[in-house]
């Protein structure tokens, strides 16, 4: 049962607050008792000593709505006390302007017991309202205050010791663009390739001559000809700089096979020919132990009732492969009944890795496989965004059904066999925070507790597929990580369904620094969750980097220092670019003029100095030579233009009078 608005137990009014919101990062909250606002029943009002101002509002049947005025557009972090006094108490939700933005599902569900529960949401200039509590809830106070900007300090260097050129190139890339742009990257699930499954080649069209195995023509076979690539190009004009790959059938059951080991062979052809055309390959690993053809789980994998010893799978989408048999482990009590000095529940921590254990053996027999296919492209200085053991506290892939002492023992045991026993020196790390079904689905569920630790982590990135598909910002998700694993680590989108719309990120400050939408094929179809002019908007948007804004590897330079620039929200004004920077400007009174040394599809447009869009000059295909613009239409002041074409780019502070 959820919120209801209609009629009310206890009768409280609209409360109009005024808050009194700066972009100081240091304002404090203020909180506002719910007692002391106009139209409260003095019946409703019942005493606590365990709040602070001592009284709360008895719960009936209708939530509790407060109109906050704020006096600048910007995210806010909002916190309630709230009484429990029923069992339904689970239906109740924060609500800013009508839209949830905090659950109170990640709470224990004791009743008669307090808590406050807090959210973070954009508000717009004006009023703006926000709504606690159900007819289960008893409503103490809230706070209102501004949330403040983060200041990232990111390393360029890859976590890996000793990382390749081209490694810390794109790590270099990555942290010289982010919280400036955001990357664009697309999903490939079905793949067109041709194989000679007599021979166990894989084909070009080119040399394709057995019929039965030259399916595709020549184009269709390369990554741009792939169907997801393809049909992100049809609807955006452009191809996306992030090429998203599997190793979904390089080990598991099957894997030596015709086609399975095509689908692997390709993978690396496609992800060379991405790189070539100076785009950035990621792989994900839907992991298959051994001879299991599943990585799925089912009523928490190994733990189901129907997996013995033995028993590789109870179902089509269970798995019972117990990775904690590979580890020494430990039980720990984790709720200790002192009056009968029992323990009434425990968890397993995993210790030292077990050699002998045939699940050992069976997990670096896979890594080893999939390490000798990175080391095929690192021989041909070909660096990879490399996402192992993702959506890792959410439990419905094996290695995510423990606890998250075991999944970093885990993790590291991955890490240490690649990095330090396989030498992949061409991998930048990224892992990927997950809601805890234990604490619910929303962002205020992310669990940084299975987070593996700094030095073997690149990146965090989150997977959200917005069922709403309003094309957000996603922001509580960005404040919810930096929350939980702190300024240190760039933070991405590695999956989505629906894309964030570019001018949410840009106003709520939450620079993904990139997203990658999910298939379209094997049923996925993702690119239908973004209309067709939302698409070509945000792709033709200079904020947005596409495949024909890389600058190629052979111009980027790798940042070999060890110190962490630092990266802030004040950085994507008047901020240097990566990009080759042979365009020039200049200003005469109101007339803006513009070289352009080399055509392509370009964007010309005016930021005032807090970063909003003023005008946008020309968009589109740009020939070489002089172009004007008039700038008669914008008032006299100071603004920043950015102006990109191809691979070129500049940003210039500009002053007109």
């Amino acid at each position: 049962m959820g919120l209801r608005f209609g009629s009310a137990k206890y009768i409280i009014s609209m409360v109009t607050i005024a808050v009194l919101a700066t972009a100081a990062n240091a304002a404090a909250p203020t909180k506002y008792e719910a007692e002391d606002q106009a139209g409260v029943d003095a019946a409703a009002i019942l005493s606590g000593t365990e709040f602070s101002g001592g009284k709360y509002v008895k719960p009936g049947s209708d939530a509790m709505t407060f109109t906050v005025k704020v006096e600048e557009t910007a995210m806010y972090d909002i916190s309630t006390s709230v009484l429990i006094k029923q069992f339904d108490w689970t239906t109740s939700k924060i609500l800013v302007n009508g839209i949830e933005v905090g659950s109170m599902l990640t709470t224990p569900r004791n009743c008669d017991s307090t808590y406050v529960v807090s959210a973070s949401a954009k508000m717009k200039v004006g009023e703006n309202k926000i709504t606690v509590g159900n007819g289960a809830i008893g409503v103490d106070y809230i706070t209102v205050g501004r949330h403040p900007d983060p200041e990232f300090k990111i390393s360029a260097l890859p976590v890996t010791p000793g990382a390749t050129e081209s490694a810390m190139k794109v790590k270099t890339f990555l942290r010289d663009n982010f919280m400036k742009k955001t990357i664009s990257g697309m999903m490939i699930s079905d793949q067109n390739f041709n194989y000679d499954y007599g021979n166990m080649k894989l084909l070009s069209a080119a040399e394709c001559t057995p019929e039965d195995s030259c399916k595709f023509l020549k184009g269709e076979d390369t990554w741009k000809g792939q169907t997801d690539i393809a049909e992100f190009y049809k609807r955006s004009g452009h191809y996306p700089a992030i090429g998203g790959f599997d190793m979904l059938f390089a080990a598991g059951g099957h894997h030596e096979e015709g086609w399975f080991r095509g689908y692997t062979e390709n993978n690396l052809v496609m992800t060379e020919d991405l790189w070539k055309m100076g785009g950035i390959p990621t792989y994900t690993w839907h992991w298959k132990v051994g001879q299991d053809t599943v990585f799925y789980t089912q009523m928490q994998g190994f733990n189901n009732t129907g997996c013995t010893e033995g028993v590789v799978g109870t179902a089509e989408n269970n798995t019972c492969f117990n990775y904690t048999k590979a580890f020494k482990t430990e039980s720990i009590c984790t709720d200790m009944d002192s009056t009968k000095n029992e323990c009434k529940a425990s968890k397993t921590v995993c210790l030292d890795a077990d050699p002998t254990s045939q699940e050992y053996k069976d997990i670096v027999a896979d890594v080893d496989i999939v390490s000798g296919y990175f080391k095929q492209l690192e021989e041909k200085d070909i660096a990879v965004v490399w996402r192992p053991l993702h959506e890792a506290s959410g439990g419905w892939f094996w290695w995510g059904v423990a606890s998250p002492e075991c999944y970093v023992q885990l993790w590291r045991l991955v890490f240490d066999r690649m990095v330090n026993v396989n030498k992949n020196k061409n991998l930048i790390w990224v892992w990927n925070i997950n809601t805890d079904p234990k604490f619910g689905y929303d962002y205020s569920a992310l669990n940084g507790a299975w987070y593996p630790g700094d030095e073997y982590v690149d990146i965090v990135a989150v997977d959200i597929y917005d069922p709403l598909n309003n094309h957000n910002s996603a922001a509580n998700y960005w404040n919810k990580i930096i929350e939980e694993v702190g300024t240190n680590k760039m933070i991405a989108l590695s999956e989505n369904g629906a894309i964030p719309d570019i001018d949410s990120i840009a106003e709520d400050k939450s620079y993904w620094s990139y997203w990658m939408t999910w298939s379209q094929t094997w049923s996925g179809n993702f690119l239908e969750k973004t209309p067709t002019d939302m698409w070509k908007r945000n792709l033709d948007d200079e904020r947005i980097i596409a495949l024909d804004n890389m600058p190629g590897w052979d111009k980027v330079t790798a940042d070999t220092s060890s110190a962490g620039a630092i990266v802030a929200p004040e950085a994507i004004r008047n901020a240097p670019m990566v990009f080759a920077n042979n365009i020039t400007i200049s200003v005469q009174g109101k007339t803006l003029s513009m070289y352009v040394p080399q055509a392509g599809r370009g964007t010309v447009a005016v930021f005032d100095m807090m970063g909003h869009r003023i005008a946008t000059l020309a968009q589109g295909n740009m020939i070489t030579g002089a172009h004007n613009f008039d700038l008669q239409a914008i008032s006299s002041g100071t603004y920043v233009v950015r102006a990109m074409v191809g691979s070129n780019s500049i940003s210039r502070i500009i002053k007109l009078k």
